[in-house]
This record gives structure tokens, C-alpha cells and sequence, in this order.
């Protein structure tokens, strides 16, 4: 045997590199099954301190076969990921939701390092092959919980909660009360536009949801899965022979499955990705090989595909409206975007900060818009006031880089042979026995019982799809060919849905692209390589990327680097936990057992845990609006008759205001109990006072009608009649508004409406 060969499987065998590769697979994998939305809350702290784990373990592990390589998509990553951190370090240390930004800040550090462990992992076709292999199996679990969802939970969700809806709109006040209370208690909201939208989306839409808070989330990941599945099939059908047709009927149920979930979706920016991946993906391998086997099994995809969207129309599972309200989605997303355009020319060089987008946005919001949304529902749009322009460029170069790899497609294979199912043998078992401590520490804890069932089905499926998929998919073009045209999918998806924010949704665009470069720098060693050597297998150069160690001993540089990336790695893991995943989990426990005090009716040891929860998180607004609000509740039992109670949750709440002063929330809660206390005091000071509050958040969020309502009333009570009717007449302008646009949760209700009438109505000598 050669040297190269010898070594070649020395350094593939190595038991610690391929349990360092699982444990980086399952930190992709997890992602979908945890809730995307919920990162700025800090909930997913804890896989940015497993990457930093993945970094050193990698490190360690391999620093001697590896040499360390960089590139332009490198630098495109880095422009993306620290254009989002630097804004959020300004956002720390100037104005906006710090704790938010902060935890967003490490979710970019902990995307960062999973691209470059992607990245230099994927330089190995055995890694690639898994990591489509767990995609694809991911993906189809989450499918499988998709139709659960839309067939069985969803449809009992409304059989259980609809007739209490229904009995809340003619109780009368006790039994308000009681229905109220029982809402409460399953976190169904229970008054408000936030009722509406609740019962309207409950009684109306069956759409699957997975682990994300939104459908076209749930959409753009099925996309992804669903492409490289029939990637895959195909390239199993073509390449198996006499066996072809029992090597593809496994294919078939997955394939039925993902694109079944994702009509369900309804998501039009999805269908229109994966349409656009399809396309590309046509194109791509009709540039190695297209005859009239191929165009007839395209075609029959394309059927089977048209076949399922008429089934799932017969059955319900979807309606004209689906085609019929395209146009007016579209025209929403134009206000976002109209809406969002000068928020990024005043925030052009540095963006708003990760997570602050919301709170910015309402302060742009057209008037005839709804949705107080959290990105602008597209991709570019979306890093722009986020990141600003530096990011931007990142996102910019990465997308056009990942189109032009397809004009760099050839029909050069590299093949090693068995070597790629024997070097991978390890990471089903290390996934298996991840997902088995998960397992396990959920039946403790209980957070989410349905990944008891889904996480066993996902590992199951994973060895199911390696005992039936050819070893050599990895070395194969159709790896390069399934991310990329998955990755262009995804790219139109986000066009028009956004997310790119989400850790999950921003790893599995980089994830793609990290499997496309792999494949890439694979072909082009291998090119290399027989330039120099010979065209011999023997002599190609390892899968894993690295190069003998008989033939080119390691460099100072490299060896510096791997020391570079321990000290980091460490250094990164303990900044994480000790300003991000401590105070985040010590706050949550102490605003609980505040919360539990506070039911239990003992209000100064929940004031006590409150403090502890402001202690332990100096840039968390949480802690001190629950003091404030406890504070006020005792200042309202009192009747206002303590003067420093009052003024103590006056002070309480503007202590929250400080550490999120972009938040209108604060300040019009704050004219809410000045005007309360007018109601008993009826002094003049006290409306003046809610005149203050209520003007302070009427400047951040000028559309907001109710919140012009309470301007109007407060500025009648403290006396200035004229502001008064000025305001009541801009509050039932935009009401007129929300009702031509039918925004059903922005309708004023009947009796606030009576009330700005008659303001409206004045004289103004009267």
C-alpha cells in the first residue's frame, strides 16, 4: 500500500475526529427541532456554548492531518456574521433591548464557528454524505410532525377552545372571569387584538407549523429537504443499474411525504423556491447528461407533484384562496418593504441592532399596515437594517457566489471507494447517542414531550437512509448539485418570507453553502493532485483534505493556529455562559418562582425573587417591569392613597424603560396608571402626567390608534381640548383605515370609538 493510502486511512479512522463530526452534526440537526423564533430571548444559548465545545474538540482532535484553509466565502461569512455583532455591541452600549441584542450577538458567534467547522468538515465526502443524508431524515420527521399537526392536533385544539370563545362573547362578567382565567393558564391570550388573531388562527388555518411560530419557516426548511431528497433519489436511480427501481421505492414515501407537509404549508415563497431549486437543479445536470430518461423522469415529478396539490385540494388540505390572495400577500410585503427602506437609510453603516427591528419598524409603519412584524420578509431587506451595510455586502457576495458555482460545474468524479462508508461508521452511533442523552433529560424535565417520539424516529430514520444510500454520494457531483440548487432554493424562499435572522434558517443557507465549497475544493485537489502525481486513485489526496504527513510535515503557521483556536474556543465558551447563558437562565428561574409567589398572593417574596432576577441580569428589562407592576398592583388596592407607592412603580417601570428605551410598552403603561389614578385623585397633575407617557410612545409608534384613543382622553382630562379633538380626529382617520384594509385585531372597539366621536365632535369654544 502506498504511503498515502496508509495514511489515508489512519487519519479517516481516527475515532476522535469522527466523534467530534457527530457531535457537530447533531448541533445542525437540533436546531430544527427547537423553536427558531425564540434565540433573542436567549433559549438557545446553549448550542452556541456546544459549538464553542465542537471548536475545541475539533481542534484538538485534528489539528495534526488538517491544514487550516481560508478562502473568499470565509471573508463573505465573516463581513455577514460581524456586521451583525458589532451592531449589536453598539446597541449594548448605547440605546435598544440589550439582553436581546447580546444573547443575538453570541447566536452569530456560534453561526460563525458552525460554518467553519461545516466547512473544513465538509472538505471530507464522508461528512457530506451525512450531512445530507441527516437533513433529509430531519426534514422528514419534522413532515411527519407537520401532518400530526394539521390532521389530528390542530383540529382538536379548535374542538376543545372554539365553544370557549364562543361562550366568552355572551358571558356575563363572572363567567368572563372564569374563562378568562382558564385561558390564562394554557397561555392563550385573553383579551385584545392578540384574542383575535388567537381564535381567528385557530378556527380558520390548519397550517403545520413544526417546532417554528410560523408556517412559511416551517415552508422554506421542507424546500431544502425535499430537494436534496429527490437529488438524491435521482442520482440513486441513475447510478445503481439492475437494481435501480428497488434502490428508489424507499425514496418514494419521503418524497410524498416532504412535499405533501409543504403544500400544507401554503407558503407561496416556498413552492416558488422549490420550484426555482428544481429548475436549477434541472438545468445543472442537463449540462453533464440530459436524454429522454431523464426528461421523462422530471416530468413524472412534476406530476406526482401536480397529482398531490389536486388530492390535497379535494380533501381540504388546500383552497383557492391559497392562489386567490397572493396579491393582496404581495401588497403586504410592499408596505414592509416600503416601510423598512428609510429605516435602513437611517441606519445605513451600522443597522438597528440584532432583534431591535420590531421596535424600530413602528415608528415606519404605514398606516394602512397591520402586522407589527419582526423582519421585513426579505432576506436582503432584513440584514440590511439589522446588520447594516457591511453585513449586507457578506450576504450579497455569499448569494452571488453560490449562483456562480453552477457555471463551474464539470463531470470530474473523485472516488475513493469503500474507504467513505468506513470512515463515517461512527457518527450514526455518536447522533444515537446525543439524541439518547437528550432523551433522556427530557423525561426529567418534560419542556417538550413530543421530542420523546420525534427525536428516536429522526436517528431511526438516519440509519435507514445510510444502509440504502450508495457510500460514494459524498465524492459524487450530485452532492454540489443538491446544495446548490437547495441553497438557491432557499435564497428566492427568503426573498419574500425573511428569517435569515434565525440561527436555524442563517446555519442551514451556510450549511448548504459549506457542502457546495467542499465539494468544489474536493474536485479541484483531486485535479490538482493527478497533475502532479499521476491520475492513479492511489494517489489522490485524502478525503478528509489533508496531506500526508511523510510527504509535508506540518507548519509553524498551522500549529499556531490550532493554538490560536484552543484559546479561543475556551475563551469564547466561558464569555458565553458567564454574560449570556448564566444570567439568562438564572433570570428565568427567579421571575418563575416570582411568578409563583405572586399567584399564591405573597407579594413581597415575589418582589424579592424579582430583585435577585435584576441583580443577576443588569441588561434584562424583565425583572424591573414585574417589580413596577407589583408595585403598582399595591398602589391600586391602596387607592392611591400612599403617594411613594406609587411614585415607587413610576420609577420601577422608567428603570425598565432604560434598558429597552426604543420600546413604546413602557410609556404607555405608564400613562394607563397615570390615568388611573386621575380617575380616583382627579387632579389635573396626574393627566398631565399620562399626557407626558402617552406622547412619548405616540412618537415611536404614530399608527397606532388605540394609542391615539388614550392620547385624546388624557389630554381631555388634563384641559387641552383642541390637542384633544386634533388627536381624536387622527385616531378615527386611522381607524377608517384599518377597517377599509379589514385589519380586523386594529378595529377600535364600539364604546372607544362613541367616545372619540363626541371629542371629535366638539366646538372649539367649548
Amino acid at each position: 500500500m502506498m504511503p498515502e493510502q496508509s495514511h489515508n486511512r489512519r487519519a479517516v479512522r481516527s475515532p476522535g475526529l469522527l466523534v467530534a463530526s457527530g457531535v457537530i452534526l447533531c448541533l445542525l440537526l437540533s436546531r430544527f427541532f427547537l423553536a427558531a423564533e425564540s434565540a433573542g430571548q436567549g433559549d438557545t444559548l446553549w448550542i452556541v456554548a456546544l459549538w464553542c465545545v465542537g471548536l475545541l474538540m475539533w481542534t484538538v482532535v485534528s489539528w495534526r492531518s488538517y491544514e487550516f484553509s481560508f478562502g473568499g466565502l470565509d471573508f463573505c461569512v465573516a463581513l455577514l456574521a460581524g456586521g451583525h455583532i458589532v451592531s449589536a455591541l453598539v446597541v449594548i452600549a448605547t440605546a435598544g433591548e440589550k439582553r436581546g441584542a447580546l444573547n443575538l450577538a453570541w447566536e452569530w458567534v456560534g453561526l460563525s464557528i458552525g460554518w467553519f467547522l461545516l466547512r473544513q468538515l465538509s472538505r471530507r465526502s464522508a461528512f457530506r454524505r451525512e450531512i445530507l443524508i441527516g437533513l433529509i431524515a430531519t426534514g422528514t420527521t419534522v413532515a411527519g410532525q407537520g401532518l400530526y399537526q394539521h390532521y389530528v392536533e390542530f383540529p382538536e385544539l379548535a374542538a376543545k377552545y372554539g365553544p370557549l370563545f364562543d361562550r366568552l362573547k355572551s358571558a356575563n362578567t363572572s363567567e368572563a372571569a372564569s374563562i378568562r382565567q382558564s385561558m390564562a393558564s394554557e397561555h392563550i391570550p385573553t383579551d385584545g387584538p392578540s384574542l383575535i388573531l388567537f381564535e381567528k388562527r385557530l378556527r380558520d388555518s390548519r397550517e403545520p407549523l413544526g417546532f417554528f411560530a410560523l408556517a412559511n419557516t416551517l415552508g422554506g426548511v421542507l424546500a431544502v429537504c425535499l430537494i436534496l431528497a429527490i437529488t438524491v433519489a435521482v442520482s440513486e436511480w441513475r447510478t445503481v443499474g439492475h437494481d435501480a427501481w428497488r434502490r428508489l421505492w424507499p425514496w418514494i414515501p419521503i418524497i410524498v411525504l416532504l412535499g405533501w407537509c409543504l403544500l400544507l404549508t401554503k407558503s407561496r415563497t416556498a413552492w416558488i423556491g422549490t420550484a426555482t431549486g428544481l429548475m436549477a437543479w434541472s438545468l445543472s445536470t442537463a449540462r453533464i447528461k440530459f436524454n429522454a430518461a431523464r426528461a421523462r423522469g422530471i416530468a413524472g415529478s412534476l406530476t406526482i407533484l401536480a397529482l398531490m396539490g389536486w388530492g390535497l385540494s379535494r380533501v381540504g388540505g388546500l383552497d383557492r384562496q391559497v392562489l386567490t390572495e397572493a396579491p393582496k400577500s404581495l401588497e403586504y410585503r410592499l408596505q414592509y418593504w416600503t416601510a423598512t427602506w428609510p429605516m435602513i437609510q437611517d441606519h445605513l453603516w451600522l443597522g438597528v441592532g440584532p432583534g431591535q427591528f420590531r421596535m424600530h419598524y413602528l415608528f415606519y409603519k404605514l398606516p394602512e399596515a397591520s402586522e407589527e412584524i419582526a423582519d421585513p420578509h426579505d432576506l436582503f431587506l432584513d440584514v440590511a437594517a439589522n446588520g447594516g451595510i457591511v453585513a449586507l455586502a457578506g450576504l450579497l457576495a455569499i448569494s452571488v457566489a453560490l449562483v456562480l458555482k453552477f457555471r463551474t460545474l464539470d463531470d470530474q468524479i473523485v472516488a475513493t471507494g469503500s474507504e467513505i462508508s468506513d470512515s463515517s461508521v461512527l457518527v450514526p452511533y455518536v447522533v444515537s447517542g446525543f439524541v439518547a442523552v437528550a432523551w433522556g433529560v427530557l423525561l426529567f424535565t418534560g419542556e417538550d414531550d413530543r421530542l420523546l417520539v420525534l427525536l428516536p424516529v429522526a436517528v431511526a430514520l438516519l440509519w435507514a437512509l445510510r444502509r440504502i444510500v450508495s457510500p460514494n454520494l459524498g465524492n459524487a457531483q450530485v452532492t454540489q448539485i443538491a446544495s446548490l440548487s437547495a441553497a438557491i432554493a432557499l435564497l428566492v424562499h427568503l426573498l419574500g418570507a425573511g428569517g435569515i435572522g434565525m440561527p436555524a434558517i442563517g446555519l442551514l443557507l451556510l450549511g448548504l453553502a459549506a457542502i457546495a465549497d467542499g465539494s468544489t475544493w474536493g474536485r479541484l485537489s483531486a485535479c490538482d493532485s493527478n497533475k502532479t502525481r499521476g491520475s492513479r486513485v492511489g494517489s489522490l489526496p485524502h478525503v478528509d483534505g489533508s496531506q500526508p504527513s511523510s510527504t509535508k510535515p506540518r507548519s509553524q503557521d498551522s500549529i499556531g493556529l490550532a493554538g490560536t483556536l484552543v484559546v479561543a474556543s475556551v475563551g469564547l465558551l466561558v464569555a458565553v455562559i458567564l454574560t449570556a447563558w448564566r444570567p439568562v437562565r438564572v433570570v428565568q428561574a427567579q421571575l418563575l418562582a416570582g411568578d409563583r409567589l405572586v399567584e399564591r398572593g405573597f407579594l413581597d417574596a415575589a418582589d424579592v425573587e424579582y430583585s435577585k432576577a435584576a441583580t443577576a441580569d443588569p441588561l434584562s428589562e424583565e425583572p424591573w417591569s414585574r417589580r413596577a407592576e407589583l408595585a403598582y398592583r399595591k398602589a391600586e388596592a391602596d387607592h392611591f392613597r400612599s403617594n411613594d407607592s406609587f411614585l415607587n412603580a413610576v420609577r420601577l417601570m422608567r428603570e425598565a424603560g432604560s434598558r429597552n428605551p426604543v420600546n413604546f410598552q413602557e410609556d404607555r403603561r405608564l400613562g394607563d396608571w397615570w390615568m388611573a389614578r386621575w380617575r380616583v385623585t382627579n387632579q389635573v397633575e396626574d393627566a398631565r402626567e399620562a399626557v407626558t407617557a402617552y406622547q412619548h410612545a405616540w412618537i415611536r409608534y404614530p399608527t397606532n390608534s388605540m394609542l391615539m384613543a388614550d392620547l385624546a382622553f388624557a389630554l381631555d382630562a388634563a384641559g387641552t381640548a383642541d390637542e384633544a379633538r386634533a388627536i381624536a380626529e387622527r385616531a378615527i382617520q386611522q381607524d377608517e383605515i384599518n377597517r377599509k384594509w379589514k385589519h380586523i385585531d386594529r378595529f377600535l372597539a364600539d364604546p372607544i370609538r362613541t367616545q372619540l366621536d363626541k371629542l371629535a365632535a366638539r366646538s372649539t369654544e367649548h
